[in-house]
């Protein structure tokens, strides 16, 4: 009902005169709930629209197509080391519950276990989850994706990054300071010039 009264607000002048002479006769005369007529009443804009996009979603002739897209907007933290197990969390907008995220690269998919959904639907949204890295992982950027209940994604391109485990970095670090050792052995003295001698006349 909303969305036809402030549709029909805007283009109907005999509507909009009757609202301007007794607003709260008009809002329930259009069958307007006690909700909707507050936040009339209240003319804040935010909270207008964000009753009419409910209003939209929940429509069984125009909800099925209008829904926000899904749209991820960071993840904390944004790094990790091979070998660790990490509660992330993703922010953004219009998640959905239930949802999926990963994070990935050309050849590698690392699946984020959701645990929470917090704020679906709406304009903030955030989710709460676990993402292992295997210590053999490569290092690196990588994207990091969701897909909302519908099938729409939204990525953050690299992200997230990959570091090496500092074992790793220690082991390298070692190999680069031992200098290559020389081959043992005795060493041979260097031969002996000899005169000769010159024979007595």
């Amino acid at each position: 009902m909303l969305v036809k009264f402030i549709h029909d607000l805007t283009t109907n002048e005999k509507l909009q005169r009757a609202f301007a002479e007794n607003p709260k006769k008009t809002m329930k005369q259009a069958g307007l709930s006690a909700k909707h007529q507050n936040l009339i009443k209240n003319r804040d804009p935010r909270q207008v629209s964000q009753a009419l996009m409910d209003e939209l979603r929940t429509s069984p002739f125009i909800g099925f197509w209008f829904v926000p897209a899904i749209n991820l907007t960071s993840i904390s933290p944004a790094s990790g080391r091979q070998g660790q197990t990490l509660e992330v969390t993703l922010t953004g907008q219009y998640f959905t519950d239930p949802m999926t995220a990963d994070i990935e690269n050309n050849t590698q998919k690392v699946p984020i276990t959701l645990q929470e959904v917090t704020g679906a639907g709406e304009a903030k949204s955030q989710a709460t989850g676990t993402l292992a890295l295997a210590a053999n992982l490569p290092p690196g950027p990588y994207t990091v994706r969701v897909t909302s209940n519908q099938d729409a994604t939204s990525t953050l391109s690299m992200g997230f990054t990959v570091n090496a485990s500092s074992g790793s970095k220690r082991t390298a670090t070692a190999a680069k300071k031992s200098p290559a050792r020389k081959a043992s052995g005795a060493k041979t003295a260097p031969a002996r010039k000899t005169r000769a001698k010159t024979p007595k006349k």
